[in-house]
């Protein structure tokens, strides 16, 4: 059970915000990038871009290389968004669940 005395209700939630959403807000449209000169740079097929800012594709380590390598950042940069944003889905769909666990004597 969590430590938390402060409850939140899912409304009260901030959205979930998917790596696809920073890649396009934040290194896309913030920078005036287009999709095609990140895809010919970093050797993405665009549609693959355009699935991730469109979440129908998460980002892979291969993916995240990639970018990371285009964009200067580290690698793992990208899978660490993907893997937060995969993290907050499940706890808010199965939280309840979660919270039930009894935590095992070591």
């Amino acid at each position: 059970m969590s430590g938390s005395r402060t409850i939140t209700l899912d409304d009260e939630r901030l959205d979930n915000v998917h790596v696809g959403d920073i890649l396009r807000e934040d290194f896309l449209i913030g920078t005036e990038i287009p999709v095609e000169d990140v895809a010919a740079g970093s050797g993405i097929d665009v549609d693959e871009i355009i699935a991730i800012m469109d979440r129908r594709k998460d980002v892979d380590a291969r993916i995240d290389l990639r970018l990371a390598r285009y964009f200067g950042m580290s690698d793992g940069f990208f899978l660490r968004l993907q893997n937060h944003w995969d993290i907050e889905e499940v706890l808010r769909s199965e939280g309840a669940e979660l919270d039930r666990i009894i935590q095992r004597a070591a």
